[in-house]
């Protein structure tokens, strides 16, 4: 597993990059959320669960709903001042996460959204205050992770990265940076 910063020179926003792929899973997001055949073929295949749980009746208006939000949330994720208040944008992903104080999960999507709430969520392991790791993300449909293969996939990727992380000894910024120093080598 490699890491990569996000933006140049700071430490507080990493993201995952499978070294198979061309790019770093949040890259890798904010492509496929403003790729419109990417986006039509995904609510082709998830129509029942755009339409039965969020109303949204015309895969036009999801497309165009998609990409508008992916918009607002890259602004909200890289640029600042927004980057250096991170943890107002992510939440824990879960009860059992929020009473962990170490290498949590967490979730970030645009919380302000009109029309529907945001079914755009970004997945990342959170260091400590305003440090994370971001493992990936997914248009999420349903109310549970485990409801379908792809954003179960995510909730696997976010526990790998957990597990990869403590096997590795990191359990706060300065023993992760030590850990990417040392990779990096």
């Amino acid at each position: 597993m490699k890491f990569v910063r996000t933006i140049s020179g700071y430490n507080h926003l990493w993201a995952v990059r499978d070294e198979a792929k061309d790019t770093d899973e949040l890259t890798m997001l904010f492509r496929q959320w403003s790729n419109a055949n990417y986006l039509l073929d995904f609510f082709l295949a998830n129509l029942d669960d755009l339409q039965g749980f969020f109303h949204v009746q015309k895969i036009s208006d999801a497309i165009k709903d998609t990409m508008e939000d992916a918009e607002v949330l890259e602004r909200l994720i890289l640029d600042f001042p927004y980057t250096e208040q991170l943890d107002g944008l992510f939440h824990p992903l879960s009860l059992a996460d929020d009473r962990m104080h170490e290498l949590t999960r967490e979730k970030a999507r645009n919380w302000n959204r009109e029309r529907h709430p945001s079914w755009l969520r970004i997945y990342a392991i959170r260091i400590e205050p305003n440090v994370y790791i971001v493992t990936g993300g997914a248009i999420k449909l349903t109310a549970a992770m485990q409801d379908r293969e792809h954003t179960q996939l995510e909730l696997d990727k976010l526990n790998a990265c957990r597990n990869y992380l403590k096997q590795n000894g990191v359990f706060d910024q300065d023993s992760f940076i030590d850990f990417f120093e040392e990779d990096k080598l």
